[in-house]
């Protein structure tokens, strides 16, 4: 019993100093993106669509150590976007993207004063994807790695993150094998740390 006492009291001594210390901090965060399709290799009759707004909501952690730190988050992102089809008869259509998809980003920065530097990969699963039936893409892979690097501000309590999300492979195929579907994105968001 008086192992299981100590081991308790020598826990929450620890968790006290490392929240004193703000050698740990966990909160919600949430934000809008800006997302553009960007179509590689062979995509001869397709052009990039203009870009599209969305959001994304969800929660972050951050283990701080002499300046550097890790970062995980977890957050559901909704993604839009567009990419146009062109014929030889110039009558060009237009098709877009709506996709729901759970973003799992693990950063490693190093943090100057207020200001954050971030980098890190990104794990995507995706959860559904609206896709037009007369659309040349037929379906999106159930996961892709993509990566994230950017700046962050902390005031106070508050966190504002800047953000750009590249992918690492395509999430889509064009056609008949025509193209790559590519969605990179370029994420504002706000976290509150609470603790």
């Amino acid at each position: 019993m008086k192992k299981k006492l100590l081991m308790t009291a020598a826990l929450a001594l620890v968790c006290s100093v490392m929240v004193q210390a703000q050698i740990f901090t966990i909160g919600p965060k949430a934000g809008i993106s800006s997302t553009r399709v960007n179509l590689k290799d062979h995509a001869e009759r397709f052009d990039e669509g203009d870009a599209a707004y969305s959001y994304h909501v969800g929660a972050f952690a951050r283990i701080n150590i002499l300046g550097f730190y890790v970062q995980p988050e977890a957050y559901f992102n909704s993604v839009k976007g567009e990419y146009i089809s062109r014929n030889t008869i110039g009558d060009d259509e237009t098709f877009e993207i709506n996709k729901n998809k759970i973003d799992v980003p693990i950063l490693f920065g190093y943090k100057i004063g207020p200001l954050r530097l971030n980098l890190g990969p990104v794990a995507s699963f995706n959860l559904d994807a609206e896709i037009d039936k007369d659309a040349p893409i037929d379906e999106y892979k159930n996961a892709v790695f993509a990566y994230q690097a950017g700046l962050g501000l902390d005031i106070s309590k508050l966190t504002v993150d800047l953000r750009y999300e590249g992918n690492f492979s395509n999430q889509a195929t064009l056609g008949n094998n025509e193209g790559e579907v590519r969605i990179n994105q370029v994420m504002l968001s706000l976290g509150l740390k609470l603790l």
